[in-house]
């Protein structure tokens, strides 16, 4: 059976994850990449945990060679990171001022209620998602249009910072999937996907069956 690394830093929603993949693959809970023993290793980055914390974990055990290389496909395996996980491959948060990002995307993560001028401070709930036209798309990838498409697949959203998404900034278009939301008439940025790396800033493990199974096929 094909195992999945799932990282275990405090604070983060392991269960839901664990849960969700349990059935298909060996899901090993680790902390330190030293625990890895395959070459080409399937792992997670959970969502919840503060920035500056996970920041901190990702440093101290490790981990950010890996990382990097498998999003630049420096090394085999493929990786999928979840809201928070999402969140610290950016370039900085509000939500730890003065901490640096891991800056392996060039995103910054801003309080909702700044960004939007108002008194919204989370951003919750099963909402519509879109993606880039003029970049890779979910069918170049393998996968079916259908997870956006339709309404009953709409994932499932909590956080209090958030990227803005704008199309014609677009770099790595050949590279990524572009996924994104609009909250108040903006747009924000709801995923990154390729062949071996997805970031979500939703929690496919909390959306229902559709992106359960996405999780799973992506790692199929």
């Amino acid at each position: 059976m094909k195992k999945i690394y799932l990282v275990d830093i405090e604070g983060s929603n392991i269960a839901n994850v664990k849960y969700t993949l349990q059935n298909y693959f060996e899901v090993i809970t680790i902390k330190s990449p030293k625990m890895l023993d395959d070459e080409s290793p399937n792992i997670v980055l959970p969502g919840n945990g503060s920035f500056g914390y996970y920041i901190s974990f990702l440093k101290k055990n490790g981990w950010l060679r890996i990382i990097e290389g498998i999003i630049n496909r420096k090394f085999s395996g493929k990786l999928f990171c979840i809201c928070s996980g999402f969140q610290v491959l950016g370039l900085m948060s509000d939500e730890s001022e003065g901490i640096k990002g891991l800056g392996f995307i060039d995103y910054s993560f801003r309080s909702l209620e700044k960004f939007f001028k108002s008194y919204l401070i989370i951003n919750i709930g099963r909402k519509k998602i879109m993606q880039s036209e003029n970049c890779l798309t979910l069918k170049d990838l393998g996968f079916s249009n259908d997870w956006i498409n339709k309404k009953v697949n709409r994932p499932y959203f909590v956080h209090g910072y958030g990227a803005q998404f704008n199309s014609n900034n677009l770099r790595n278009t050949n590279k990524y999937c572009y996924l994104y939301t609009e909250v108040n008439k903006k747009k924000l940025l709801a995923g990154l996907i390729s062949k071996n790396f997805c970031a979500t800033q939703f929690h496919p493990e909390l959306s229902g069956s559709a992106w359960q199974e996405f999780m799973i096929n992506f790692f199929k």
